[in-house]
């Protein structure tokens, strides 16, 4: 280019060129230089790659969470797994407005009415703990279970036997008023035993457990 641009330098200066002529060269030069250079970004521009890592969902998160949902809903349960809310559920201190014992009026309304609602929750309780240590037993015997599996279970464990303790608690009051006492153990048999059967569920889970699988997607 140094070259053309000196040569008509040169013939315009001897009146041999013009401008329009050199106008005529550059111009081709000119449109040329951002076509190579488009050309070599496209060339080098970086390809990125999106990695994600991905845990498999487990088939127990569904069923578990919507065990939870519907125990907290009640006031079953909490959720919390602290030293001081479990002492306070097991001693029957938990006071607050949320207790499941104030809410279904254990402490004020008719026994006999209280006792039919306490005994509802408690068959709900156990059988849904029921229902989820069968789908754990399946998924043991189809598949190996991962350790998002084991969380997932004792989640719904956890909450199961806050139930427990929020349901008995609520018997406690009603036999404070009633003229005959309810035997508390006896009534809570039913999910006494759902528990047992889910511990042991909990227990093998752990056991068998596997690593989470990874995916990776591009």
């Amino acid at each position: 280019m140094r070259r053309i641009y000196t040569k008509n330098t040169s013939n315009e200066l001897s009146g041999l060129g013009s401008v329009s002529r050199l106008r005529f060269l550059l111009v081709p030069l000119v449109m040329a230089v951002p076509a190579t250079a488009c050309t070599t970004v496209a060339l080098y521009e970086p390809v990125s790659a999106d990695i994600t890592l991905i845990a498999d969902v487990s088939p127990l998160h569904g069923p578990s969470e919507e065990f939870c949902r519907q125990t907290r809903e009640k006031g079953l349960a909490t959720g919390e797994a602290s030293l001081a809310s479990l002492a306070d559920m097991l001693s029957g201190k938990d006071g607050g407005q949320g207790a499941y014992w104030r809410i279904i009026g254990a402490d004020r309304g008719a026994p006999g009415t209280v006792v039919a609602r306490i005994r509802s929750d408690m068959k709900a309780a156990a059988t849904g703990i029921d229902g989820l240590s069968r789908l754990a037993e399946t998924l043991m015997k189809d598949d190996e279970p991962t350790s998002t599996d084991v969380l997932e279970f004792e989640r719904a464990l956890i909450h199961a036997r806050q139930a427990r303790d929020s349901l008995s608690d609520a018997f406690v009051q009603v036999n404070k008023r009633s003229e005959s006492e309810y035997q508390i153990s006896l009534e809570l048999t039913p999910l006494d035993e759902a528990l047992s059967r889910a511990r042991h569920v909990a227990d093998q889970l752990a056991a068998t457990k596997v690593a989470d699988p990874v995916a990776t997607s591009r």
